[in-house]
């Protein structure tokens, strides 16, 4: 290749590393500033900046041709310039918020201004790696290979960027690398040097200016904002979000506490992630009660005891039943379930908290923050994901084990669809369960919602995990507490005694808490303290626990199965067919608000196909679609888009229960697929692409896929223990293969259509872009309401099409080995 060749190829690679750096960029804006990472429209709008491109060249293609030398460095410039200046862009009409999109109007041309700002990068940077492919199409391997090295880099150098460099600087940084770029392919001339300097000012103003993205205002930290006298006293960026602290003299920790308690709610700094609540500083806060409180202690004493504030809570249920030696607590965060679960004196205290950004804060830099509770002799912390953890310690069993809390106070309009929740799958569980003494307890509490959702699919979950175990008599072993905001749920591997049956009345007599659950609980007793929103519920818990669970999942209105690691969404309820039912009874604008993530993802999927038939698709009509076999070109290429989309946004889905975190499951997911792909692509121009050749290709490829859909987690499960670089290279590995082959068919097809149809070539990358562009939400969709290995499903489908499509399409430059 000749020298300017390498200019070339090397800063398409330094342009693919900036922009897929920057998509991970855009996921952790999006989280702090909405309610959620939209990694797949992050994707899709990536790909459609660059379908767009495409269709931009075949409208302009000889012009850019004649001027290519100068147009280069010029798109360059421009992914430069609106990488550096997005954030400061996506707010200069007003901020778009997530919440507000079904209530006002205005929203929806805010979602589609944003998404159409943050494309503009992919947009420009796409334009001119394709205008380097139409205009160098016999290195075609070659130039794809440093596309996808490129982006491949990208998403690991990111990962380093978010734990060195505060998230502000880092668009603008990356802005530099287009910039570096447009220098190696440049025209000498004083005009473009100046040109240069002109746009540098763009990262330069991000740089020395940065622009903090807001967060919504019905975030909870927005509400603690709102305080008098509040303040942020602390503020980090990282790979798992932006913590922040905030203090104010009238923010008080008082958990749903029962009317019973006499004491003032202490004033404590709160920690937010992403400006969600993470956790409440609370040290070990203990206060004083009375030990005939207590329903496990003898009644008649009258000693005044030392107790946790949550003992006055649902909270409290477990340590009032037993006294557990061995305690685990999950998702632990601040530490208040540890701090709770050492004011009663076990023996050890396990703590696991994924966000390692947090620990590093509250064991390293601010310990006195929590009373250096982390650092207690009797406490070990693990950074680690829950499932790693249980993974890594199959011999350890434990008295209690206590997983965070479910919900928020007043409801989550269930923003939270669509997170994968892998510690409250059904597998999950039963690996809980196996760590279970044969006393112990798994302890759950739920902030009450109407209509019910979470405790419904929480009993349904454990009734199901009960049969499956061949566990009679299942209220024997389940029980249940609540009060007027929460629901504390036990779970018991042995079945309660009547000791504990009447400590757990006592406590909630002493308490004003109403027992749910218990062996022979009355209706008086359900509804004595706390008058329940609707009586309906307690008859829907006792069809859970005592009757036919699986007639009452297909009759009631919301989906509350169990959500499993092939659909890991457990605060996903609603469902396209429940949606005709949920409209005869409520209004039409309030069911966004019951499960928004769902709604969203919904209205996504509208807004990215339209786009892209809109800036892709229909300018391609004004340059017409000529040539034979046109279908089949349109099959064949349809069929790379969805089946790649399709298997990349299931694997990164699939990923954060293996890694443990949303950011670093799509960094090894892109890096993965993006790297092996070009060597695939690097490698498709040693082969004919001829019948035979694209036929054991795209043959491999659905084998494969269909293969990953039975195995891939089964053989992730053996190395789930292993250290994050481990894993993240076991990734790479395992994904390999099918990422190999699957960059072949790509530079297959246009190789085929360049023989005798190379007008089709800027429709065949339009296609491709198109459906790309609207696979990512129709898969995410398809997830929620299938599982993943549908999913994987069509892609291998998606696949066999563009395989059987392979036999009619065009005709090939024949390139021997």
């Amino acid at each position: 290749m000749p020298l300017k060749s390498r200019a070339i190829a090397l800063s398409v690679g330094i342009t693919s590393l900036a922009v897929i750096s920057f998509q991970l960029v855009i996921m952790q804006l999006l989280s702090i500033s909405q309610w959620h990472h939209f990694a797949y429209m992050v994707i899709s709008m990536a790909m459609l900046g660059f379908g767009a491109a495409g269709t931009f060249l075949a409208l302009f293609r000889e012009w850019l041709k004649r001027n290519f030398d100068r147009a280069m460095p010029l798109l360059y410039l421009l992914c430069s310039l609106s990488m550096a200046l997005s954030g400061r862009l996506v707010g200069i009409f007003g901020e778009f918020d997530t919440f507000l999109l079904f209530f006002d109007r205005s929203q929806i041309g805010l979602m589609s201004f944003t998404y159409l700002v943050y494309a503009l990068p992919f947009f420009f940077a796409g334009l001119a790696i394709t205008l380097v492919f139409y205009h160098h199409v016999a290195h075609i391997g070659t130039l794809y290979f440093f596309n996808l090295a490129g982006s491949a880099a990208g998403a690991l150098v990111i990962i380093g960027l978010f734990w060195t460099v505060p998230l502000p600087l880092i668009p603008s940084l990356l802005a530099l690398l287009p910039m570096l770029a447009a220098w190696m392919v440049r025209i000498r001339s004083r005009r473009f040097a100046a040109l240069m300097v002109l746009f540098l000012l763009g990262p330069l103003s991000g740089i020395l200016a940065p622009v903090t993205p807001g967060i919504s205002e019905f975030k909870p930290m927005y509400g603690s904002l709102q305080l008098p006298d509040a303040e942020v006293i602390y503020e980090e960026s990282g790979p798992y979000g932006l913590l922040q602290v905030v203090r104010a003299p009238a923010q008080r920790f008082a958990p749903a506490l029962s009317l019973q308690y006499r004491g003032e709610p202490p004033v404590r700094d709160v920690l937010f992630n992403n400006g969600e609540y993470l956790g409440t500083l609370l040290g070990r806060l203990e206060v004083q009660g009375n030990d005939r409180e207590e329903g496990h202690l003898d009644p008649g004493r009258q000693s005044v005891s030392t107790r946790h504030l949550l003992d006055y809570a649902t909270r409290g249920l477990p340590f009032a039943l037993r006294q557990p030696e061995s305690v685990l607590v999950l998702k632990s965060a601040t530490g208040t379930d540890v701090s709770h679960a050492l004011a009663h004196s076990p023996s050890r205290v396990t703590a696991v908290e994924p966000n390692r950004q947090a620990n590093r804060l509250l064991t390293d830099r601010r310990p006195e923050w929590i009373d250096s509770l982390y650092l207690h002799p009797k406490v070990s912390l693990y950074g680690s994901s829950v499932r790693t953890w249980l993974a890594r310690n199959t011999d350890i069993r434990k008295d209690l084990i206590i997983l965070p809390v479910i919900g928020a106070f007043g409801g989550t309009s269930g923003v939270h669809a669509l997170q994968e929740e892998y510690h409250f799958t059904l597998e999950a569980l039963l690996e809980m369960y196996d760590r279970l003494t044969a006393k112990g307890m798994i302890a759950v509490t739920v902030w009450a919602e109407y209509p019910p959702r979470n405790s419904l699919k929480l009993l349904a979950t454990w009734r199901v995990l009960l049969e499956e175990l061949g566990v009679d008599a299942a209220d024997s072993h389940i029980m249940a507490v609540r009060n007027w905001g929460t629901i504390t749920w036990i779970l018991s591997r042995s079945a309660f005694t009547d000791e504990e049956v009447r400590a757990a009345r006592a406590f909630s007599r002493n308490r004003s808490f109403d027992p749910l659950i218990l062996p022979d609980v009355t209706d008086e007793e359900r509804d004595y303290f706390n008058m329940a929103e609707d009586r309906m519920f307690f008859d829907q818990v006792d069809t859970l626990l005592y009757g036919n669970y699986e007639a009452f999942f297909r009759d009631y209105i919301f989906e509350i199965r169990p959500a499993t690691d092939n659909r890991p969404f457990f605060s996903h309820f609603m469902t396209l067919g429940s949606v005709p039912g949920l409209l005869r009874q409520y209004d039409v604008r309030e069911l966004p608000y019951m499960e928004l993530g769902f709604i969203l993802a919904a209205v996504t999927l509208v807004q990215i196909v339209l786009a892209s038939v809109i800036l892709i698709i229909l300018p391609l009509f004004r340059v017409g679609w000529q040539g034979t076999r046109r279908r089949y070109t349109f099959l064949y290429f349809s069929g790379i888009g969805i089946g790649f989309m399709f298997f990349e946004i299931v694997l990164i889905q699939k990923l954060v229960l293996y890694l443990g975190q949303p950011v670093y499951a799509t960094a090894a997911v892109l890096a993965a697929l993006l790297l092996s792909s070009g060597a695939g692509s690097y490698a498709s121009s040693r082969f004919r692409a001829d019948h035979r050749t694209l036929l054991r290709t795209g043959g491999v490829i659905v084998v494969l896929i269909l293969l990953y859909a039975l195995l891939l987690m089964p053989l992730l499960d053996v190395s789930m223990s292993w250290p994050i670089p481990a894993r993240v290279a076991n990734v790479v590995v395992l994904l390999a293969p099918p990422a190999f082959f699957m960059g072949m068919m790509f530079p297959f097809g246009l190789r085929r259509l360049s023989g005798s149809n190379e007008t089709q070539i800027p429709w065949a990358c339009g296609v491709d872009s198109c459906l790309s562009v609207s696979a990512t939400a129709l898969a995410t969709m398809i997830a929620l309401e299938t599982g993943f290995v549908v999913v994987m499903g069509v892609a291998a489908a998606a696949y066999a099409l563009t395989t059987l499509a392979s036999l009619r399409l065009g005709d090939a430059i024949q390139q021997n080995p």
